[in-house]
């Protein structure tokens, strides 16, 4: 769970664009025809969009066999808690948003 935690930061920390714009150089960027700089263009086609789409909504985005378990395994106290690395870990992932 505490490695799930730090997954999600470091995906969030990737997608902060004010971090890419600081540590690439002015200079290395290209804009495109009437495009601004450090801007991203993404064309998706009317085929792939609506594929991707009936993709994401045959497939449930939560594995429910495995909440299932860890439900289960919580209830009848199997499932092994501890909350001070959770904790450490929240406080870890706050500290490195807010930076």
């Amino acid at each position: 769970m505490v490695n799930t935690i730090k997954n999600i930061v470091s995906r969030v920390e990737a997608q902060k664009p004010r971090d890419l714009e600081s540590k690439v150089a002015p200079n290395s960027l290209k804009a495109e025809k009437g495009a601004p700089l450090g801007t991203d263009n993404v064309k998706v086609s009317e085929a792939a969009s609506s594929q991707i789409v009936t993709k994401i909504a045959q497939t449930p985005p939560v594995d429910s066999e495995a909440v299932s378990r860890i439900k289960d395994a919580i209830a009848q106290g199997k499932y092994p808690v501890d909350l001070d690395q959770i904790s450490d870990a929240l406080m870890d992932a706050y500290r490195e948003l807010k930076t």
